[in-house]
């Protein structure tokens, strides 16, 4: 679109990335918290100054857009509105985006990307075109992309998207077979795993798990407990303890057991009175039906999940091709042969060597080695 807009009516190129920068850090405040909503940003901009920030707010709403014109008020017209994802043309609980931009008088929308919503898919920056307002889009599309790749998973394949935190050995353990608990990764790792959980809808792992830990998933970084995601538990059999850590805080924060049909209906329903949301799905080999189970997730509004154990659920949905993103922290301990390997009957190359992910990302967290992948196609 941009490229049929007369010259005299851009911005330059450094100042449209400079601005939709700031829209993205903006969406970033509420990410984990908005779903089944994208977390977008806003800026509006006039006479190169802003006059109106927005972030898509808890639950959804109000979208960037509406928080955004209403601070900048009068102001808005004639100016310039960066926004990281393609303005709504559809009525929900709160009228189009679209509408309230052309409302407002601006004279310019720059959208990182459209939006694969079938409700939207074009139809917001149509409207805007079909009322004058000059359009932009592609300006950091492949930083929106990430940003917003739970939404898009889920609008464009039925799924929300899948992130395996994995901390291993260095012999790639994730700890014992048994005796008590070994820490594996330093303190620097486990706060960049609170971050993970904080910008993520929810965190999942399995029933086995929870029976040898008892966690709690909730986000244990002074003074932000309140941003703990929901929890999920892959829990075929619906042996999820009535007294757990999980179940007895399942009524301040979120918690779902996902079960089979075949689950014993007692165990059900004591979780029903517990304050637990029990989603039944499929059973598949070995337990819940996982692609099943991640499509029912998608129902329920959810766009990005973090997936942090243990090795039979890890290896599980690597070998079904769930895995979107992989962050693998990998300390200097050695565990020896009475490990629990992290991918169970897989190897850590399955990963790290493998044509399916690429690489994004190296660093340190402290004095373990962080490395980042994505899915390659």
């Amino acid at each position: 679109m941009a490229d049929a807009k007369p010259a005299s009516r851009r911005t330059d190129a450094e100042t449209d990335r400079r601005f939709m920068a700031a829209a993205l850090r903006l969406g970033r405040r509420n990410l984990g918290r908005t779903y089944p909503n994208p977390a977008v940003g806003a800026v509006i901009v006039k006479d190169g100054k802003v006059v109106g920030r927005g972030w898509t707010a808890e639950g959804g709403r109000p979208h960037a857009e509406v928080m955004a014109l209403a601070e900048a008020g009068a102001a808005a017209r004639g100016a310039t509105v960066y926004v990281t994802l393609e303005p709504c043309s559809h009525h929900g609980r709160t009228p189009p985006c679209a509408d309230a931009l052309v409302e407002a008088g601006v004279a310019r929308v720059v959208a990182a990307i459209a939006d694969p919503d079938p409700r939207v898919a074009g139809e917001g920056l149509a409207r805007l075109e079909a009322a004058g307002i000059d359009v932009t889009t592609g300006v950091l599309a492949a930083e929106a992309a990430v940003a917003h790749a739970g939404h898009i998973s889920r609008v464009t394949r039925g799924r929300p998207w899948v992130t395996l935190k994995l901390a291993v050995s260095a012999d790639g353990m994730i700890g014992r077979r048994e005796g008590e608990r070994m820490i594996i990764s330093g303190r620097e790792a486990f706060e960049a795993v609170q971050a993970m959980r904080i910008e993520s809808d929810a965190v999942m792992i399995g029933i086995g798990t929870v029976l040898v830990d008892d966690p709690r998933l909730t986000v244990r970084l002074a003074g932000l407990a309140a941003r703990s995601p929901a929890r999920i538990i892959l829990d075929a059999e619906a042996r999820l303890p009535p007294a757990s850590h999980l179940v007895a805080s399942a009524r301040e924060v979120a918690l779902i057991d996902v079960v089979t049909p075949g689950a014993d209906e007692a165990r059900k329903d004591a979780l029903r009175d517990a304050g637990v949301r029990v989603l039944e799905v499929e059973a598949g080999a070995g337990g819940v039906a996982l692609g099943k189970a991640l499509e029912a997730l998608a129902g329920e509004g959810f766009t990005r999940i973090l997936v942090e154990g243990g090795s039979e659920v890890a290896s599980s949905l690597v070998a079904d091709d769930l895995v979107d993103e992989v962050i693998l922290f990998r300390a200097d301990v050695v565990v020896g042969p009475e490990g629990v390997r992290a991918l169970g009957g897989y190897a850590l190359s399955a990963i790290e060597r493998s044509p399916r992910y690429r690489q994004v990302e190296a660093g340190m967290a402290g004095k373990d080695q962080m490395r980042r992948y994505l899915r390659a196609n």
